[in-house]
């Protein structure tokens, strides 16, 4: 099975967006706790930096595919994108209407980095070209988050 660059980038991006729009609804949910609400801004501010870096990538490989085995399932990656916490258009917004408690957004923005690094490293694989190193910067600056993240919990 092959996919095109672009219809993983817009995979990518969708997850950054949720993301990003999750961080910003959870921080203005939580008024209690400042570090935390100081904390998923920030991480909102990054995610707006990883979509315009996927952006980039969009346009430097065009012609990409990703190859997959036959064994494999053939919508490997959209499985990988569908088990992400935001992996569904619109779902950083509806998960941040559930946080209730600064630790419950901490729980949901861990699983969020960990989740990314999952699926960036399988197309971090899967890719040939010099788009290697960008998704490979974006892996190291999940898992920075998710360590930050950590930190906090």
């Amino acid at each position: 099975m092959y996919y095109s660059g672009q219809e993983i980038i817009e995979i990518a991006v969708r997850i950054e967006e949720n993301g990003y729009a999750f961080y910003t609804a959870a921080a203005e949910a939580l008024k209690t706790d400042t570090d935390i609400k100081a904390l998923l801004l920030d991480l909102a501010e990054k995610e707006v930096m990883h979509i315009a870096i996927f952006q980039k990538l969009a346009e430097k490989f065009e012609a990409e595919k990703f190859e997959f085995n036959q064994d494999e399932a053939d919508d490997y990656i959209n499985y990988l994108a569908d088990r992400h916490i935001f992996g569904k258009a619109g779902a950083g917004t509806e998960l941040a209407k559930t946080v209730k408690t600064p630790k419950e957004a901490l729980g949901i923005a861990f699983k969020f980095e960990n989740d990314s690094v999952d699926f960036y490293t399988e197309l971090e694989k899967r890719t040939e070209s010099n788009a290697k190193r960008l998704i490979h910067q974006v892996i190291e600056e999940e898992k920075e988050h998710a360590a930050e993240i950590k930190r906090f919990m």
